[in-house]
């Protein structure tokens, strides 16, 4: 008898850590969605955040937000639990302090041009590239041509696939190629005022 209520004893204390070390695995989980987030940072969208009672519109969903995000990061905030794509900045304002919103940001857009140069290309295209991989196409992603900067909020979860798809070095020269586009737009903007 004794053995016996030793052994419940035992099963009842390993069922009460699991339960308590699930628990704790809860507790660190990250409550955004982190694809949904690095998917705005790797394409330059811009966000509305509430930290410490103070409304920050950020020119990048950066890094700093990531930090409060994260579930394995030191100033990881349990009090964020949504990140909402909208295509305004004006939309943001519309959103409850515990809901982090982003927007495309003024690069984004020029993302389309770079990566229509690297979606659809024959196998002859193909075979001249440094790198290989399997031809893409927009309909195996659900989108279609011309891609949108409304498929960038509306189709994310495509747009995100569609993106991941592409090699790093694809993705890389992508980048490069919005960030100088959109720096050349800005100095025409500056030497027309």
């Amino acid at each position: 008898m004794k053995r016996r209520l030793v052994s419940m004893g035992l099963i009842i204390i390993i069922i009460c850590s699991v339960i308590l070390a699930a628990g704790c695995e809860r507790e660190n989980e990250a409550l955004v969605d982190m694809d949904k987030a690095w998917y705005a940072v790797g394409l330059n969208f811009h966000a509305r955040i509430v930290i410490d009672d103070e409304i920050l519109f950020l020119s990048t969903l950066a890094l700093d937000v990531m930090d409060r995000i994260h579930p394995n990061s030191s100033h990881f905030d349990t009090s964020y639990t949504e990140l909402v794509f909208v295509h305004t900045a004006d939309e943001a304002e519309e959103f409850p302090d515990n809901v982090i919103v982003a927007w495309p940001g003024p690069r984004t857009p020029h993302f389309i041009p770079g990566i229509y140069l690297f979606v659809g290309l024959s196998e002859e295209d193909m075979a001249e590239l440094p790198w290989t991989r399997e031809i893409i196409t927009f309909e195996e992603f659900g989108l279609s041509y011309p891609l949108t900067i409304e498929d960038f909020v509306d189709n994310w979860e495509s747009v995100h696939a569609l993106w991941q798809s592409l090699t790093q070095a694809e993705q890389g020269a992508i980048r490069s190629g919005a960030r100088r586009d959109r720096d050349a737009e800005r100095e025409n903007e500056e030497s027309e005022s």
